[in-house]
């Protein structure tokens, strides 16, 4: 089946607003429940360029439980998530820019998100131990993932002013 194909039959408003009411869910439901927050402690998915001294000092803030349930979330949760959230990126790129290969772009997302996840599994995993490399190629990996969905964002962003300002 051809991707444009598939476009045109799964990118459908009312799956937009399906795949936004899971990434609404996901967002302010699950992920608070799995993941570290307070002050000054927060995920490293939601970090933009950090060193490894700053990956390891968070890390370090977390007590073994919330480390056990960032695993968890990842393992649970972030795992199915980029999938889900790139979806709605595609889909909604599609609907309004009619462009297969601008659609695709978003499917980028989920490697590096994949990728990040794995980096900081690994990270979580082998505490207190230090791998500098593995948290130098994850905040890549971190910084790669938010720049692709910032590009995704505008590109949704752009779409809308396109359609529903500069042509009425």
């Amino acid at each position: 089946m051809k991707t444009e194909t598939i476009l045109r039959k799964y990118a459908r408003p009312y799956i937009l607003t399906l795949l936004f009411a899971i990434v609404l869910i996901v967002n302010f439901l699950l992920f608070p429940l799995l993941m570290p927050a307070g002050q000054g402690v927060k995920p490293l998915d939601v970090m933009f360029a950090y060193s490894p001294a700053e990956a390891y000092e968070m890390i370090a803030s977390y007590s073994e439980q919330t480390r056990q349930n960032y695993i968890r979330g990842l393992l649970l949760i972030d795992f199915a998530y980029p999938v889900i959230y790139s979806l709605l990126l595609g889909f909604g790129i599609y609907l309004l820019w009619r462009n297969p290969r601008l659609s695709l772009q978003p499917l980028l997302i989920i490697a590096a998100d994949y990728l990040e996840n794995t980096g900081i599994l690994m990270m979580l995993s082998a505490w207190p131990e230090w791998n500098s490399g593995l948290a130098i190629a994850t905040s890549i990996f971190t910084t790669l993932k938010w720049s692709m969905v910032a590009f995704a964002v505008i590109l949704i962003l752009s779409g809308l002013v396109r359609r529903y300002i500069i042509r009425t």
